[in-house]
This record gives C-alpha cells, structure tokens and sequence, in this order.
C-alpha cells in the first residue's frame, strides 16, 4: 500500500506536469495529516526528479500555544530531514476585522500572501543568479514558472468546494473546483482521499497534529465536511468520487468554452481609436451563454482585472444592446458602456467628474462628485446621500445583500454585522432579500431608503464628496 500509494501520486504529479528538474518547490506544512503526507511524498519524489524542497508553516495567531506546538512540530521535522524551513505568524483576527471578513477567509488570504511572497523572493533570486551566468540584466519577471507553491488539498476538498460552489450559485468553472495546477499553486494529493493519506502517514510511522479549529461549526467547509459530505456518503458510497470526477468534467467544459470564447472575441470586439472597446451587434446572433462569457471578457479586459465584476454587471451590458443608441451605462473601474449603431462600447473615463446613471431594477441610481460643496447643503433627503469621497477604498457598487457585509454605526468606528443591524433594526426578513445597498467592497456605504455608514459621512476634513441619488420612484422626502 505503501509504494503503491506513492506511484499513484507521483504519476498524477506526472501525468499533470506538476514539477519538473531543476524547480523550486515551497510545501504549505500546516502539521495536519494532509499537509505531512504532501511533505513525505515531495521528499520522496525528489529521489526521482531532483528539485528545491523548501518548507513555509504559517501561524494564524488563532490558537495561543496550540499553534506554537504545530509550528515547534513541523520545525523539528523539517530539522531531522535537514529540509529549509520558515515559519511565519500572522494575526487572523486582526486581519478578518479590518477588512470584514471571516477568519477562516482571512486565515487563507494571509496564509497565500505569505507563500506568494517566499515563492518571489526565489524567483527573483533564480532571475538574478541566471542573468549573473548569462551576463545579462536581471528581468523584471519571469514568464516561465519554476518556482511552485504546494498545498495539500485532496479529494474531500474538492469534493467540499465543488458543494460549496453549486450552492452559492457559481458559473461552470467554479462548480470546477481546484486545478491540479494555478498558476504556481501545485495540488500533487489532488486525486488522493483522506483515508489513503492517513493509510500512508500510519505506515510510515509519521505524526501530525490536529488543529481543533476544523471541528468548529461556524466554518463552512467544516459543516460542509461534517454535516453534508457523510450524508451524501450514506447515499453513495462513491459520492466523494463523483463529485470530483464531475468536477474533472466541468473543467474539461470550461477549456473547450474558453477557446470557443476566445474566437468569437477576436470576431466580434474591435479595439476603437480612443482606447476603448467595440463590442459587434453580430454577438447577439451567437447563443447566449458564448454572449454572456464574450461580454464578460470585454468589461474584464476593459476594468483590467475581475474583482467586483458580477453576473449582474453582464446582464445590464447584455440589456443594453436592446436599448436605442446613446444610452449609456455605468460600470466598475469607472468604465462606461454606451449603445451606438455598431454595438456597445466599452471605455475607461477620462474624467470621473460627470454625473453619471446606472440603471437597476427598480430604479436608477445617479452619482456625481462634486469637489466644490457647502457642506450646510448636505442632503437630509431619504434618497439623496452625500458620502466623502476619498474614503472609499475599492470601487462603489449598488447591489444586494452579500456574506460578510458590515457598517460602522458610530463615531468611534464600530462595525456591525449588516445582518445584525437589520434584525436590531427590526426589519422584517420579507424586506431584507429586496435591499439595495451602495457598497464599498464589503463595507456597506448606504443601505438605500436607511441609513448609511458613518465611517463614510461628510465632516470638516471631507475634500471631495460623492452624491448619490435614488430614483426608484418614491418620493424623495
């Protein structure tokens, strides 16, 4: 079981072409059994195919002593095989605070940052030695990846991610779960269970430590791992397998429509004199999910980069094309569509000073700022906001309720969970779902016809404001 075990894992790694001669390869260690499996089988792959083993462990500040004995465990093991080890602490709670977010969400970003920032650091370096030999200067990037990222994840997560996916409603490629390989991440245990990973550890006389977080219910993917995934196996004994085989299947899907995509891109958006993009009335001959994935791309390429962009900013594109020419729509990245007789063009303003309209079910919202104001002018309107400009960190969207969503109700910047402000608030849970909110990422600005966030309010240091306006067809009193 043991070799055998070994052979399947290293021919997937093959079979993937996941790690070649020569790289570099930093192994996420947390101390649990996946990642120690993950850790004895790059050891013994190196007999193999010769590469950089390094080790990161990452200490969350979660766990108090708990988690200094996980990093002590995987320090002394690395020790013993004389493998490069760095351990980095973060603050988790901290982090899921100032950025509204869960800890398990901000546990992983921070835990990605600091792989991503060990893999460049070696990046640069492998740059730097090779132009040294080479006599040339040192690149600013390295477009041909050899410095790897490994993590453990086997297949109950994809299985759990792929749940996790369906149910919150995502595209054909999320319901695909994990890559074998993105980017730099490499996922070797990817076609292996958990129970052939203990099998594996128990052979080998290993140890691992258990972090007493993953049997806390407030985490998704516990419940998910606790609660669903045994009924489903009770089911199907093969539920786990199939839910990955699937997966498989839809990334096989999503290849094949990625390239379809790609070719009815280059057919029906023309790049326009002024920088901006074309998008051809011909797409709308094509069928609609190819127009939905050709219309993302355009905002995508025209934003310059995905974050924020939603379903529903590809379904306001897509209305537009049965709008008369000259309408005009408001995007994310301050990136303005309008309807003209080709098509629908896509562009970045120049100039963000113009008062704009963004359509949107029940009504339309116009925003302006204004960098000359009289602060005695301040709207008291119920429709009608004005929020100080300079504060808002990411892009403002007008949308609905969303995990994670939160607001500073006071003056000394306490936040509050949305869902507890709508409950204090006593407003009934028929309303809630029909909420629009103007928000700043996960920061809610203003919850439209209540209040808004005081973090954002106009105040003597205020230099430029955002006005906003609801016209959803009451009054604005």
């Amino acid at each position: 079981m043991n070799e055998q075990f070994l052979q399947q894992v290293f021919s997937y790694m093959e079979e993937q072409k996941l790690i070649r001669t020569g790289d570099t390869v930093f192994a996420g260690v947390s101390g649990g059994a996946d990642s120690m499996c993950l850790l004895e089988v790059l050891c013994a792959y190196r007999i193999q195919t010769a590469f950089d083993l390094r080790v990161i462990h990452v200490e969350h500040g979660i766990r108090g002593e708990a988690s200094i004995a996980d990093a002590d465990y995987v320090r002394g093991f690395c020790g013993e095989r004389k493998i490069p080890c760095e351990v980095v602490s973060v603050d988790a709670r901290s982090y899921s605070k100032e950025h509204g977010c869960s800890v398990e969400e901000a546990a992983r970003e921070l835990r990605y940052e600091a792989f991503e920032a060990n893999a460049r650091m070696a990046e640069c370096i492998r740059a730097s030695e090779e132009s040294c030999t080479k006599g040339q200067a040192v690149p600013q990037d390295v477009p041909d990846c050899r410095v790897k990222i490994a993590v453990a994840h086997h297949m109950e997560d994809q299985a759990e991610t792929v749940l996790w996916q369906l149910i919150r409603g995502s595209d054909i490629k999320g319901m695909g779960g994990m890559r074998p390989m993105r980017g730099r991440i490499i996922r070797p245990l990817l076609n292996s269970s958990r129970a052939q990973i203990e099998d594996f550890l128990q052979q080998r006389s290993i140890g691992w430590r258990e972090d007493s977080t993953n049997m806390d219910g407030t985490y998704t993917r516990n419940r998910l791992r606790m609660d669903v995934l045994p009924v489903l196996s009770e089911l199907n004994g093969q539920a786990v397998l199939h839910l990955c085989e699937s997966a498989s299947r839809l990334q096989e899907t999503e290849r094949f429509l990625k390239q379809q995509t790609k070719k009815l891109y280059e057919r029906c958006v023309k790049e326009t004199p002024d920088g901006g993009w074309c998008v051809e009335e011909s797409l709308l001959d094509e069928a609609p999910l190819l127009q939905r994935r050709v219309l993302y791309l355009a905002l995508q390429n025209a934003c310059q980069k995905a974050k924020d962009l939603t379903a529903r900013h590809v379904q306001l594109l897509q209305e537009l094309f049965s709008l008369q020419t000259g309408r005009e729509l408001m995007l994310p990245y301050h990136v303005l569509a309008r309807r003209t007789y080709e098509g629908v063009e896509l562009f970045r303003e120049s100039g963000n000073h113009e008062k704009k309209e963004q359509p949107f079910s029940g009504g339309m919202v116009r925003m302006e700022i204004l960098e000359q104001f009289d602060r005695s002018e301040i709207s008291k309107k119920k429709y009608t906001k004005w929020f100080d400009y300079d504060k808002i960190e990411h892009n403002v969207q007008i949308r609905g309720r969303q995990a994670g969503d939160f607001l500073v109700i006071d003056e000394a910047g306490h936040r509050q969970k949305l869902k507890k402000y709508l409950v204090n608030e006593k407003i009934p849970g028929s309303r809630r779902e029909n909420l629009l909110l103007l928000a700043d990422g996960s920061h809610v600005m203003w919850i439209i016809g209540h209040r808004i966030s005081d973090h954002y309010k106009v105040d003597e240091h205020t230099k430029r404001v955002l006005k906003v306006q609801y016209d959803g067809g009451k009054e604005d009193e």
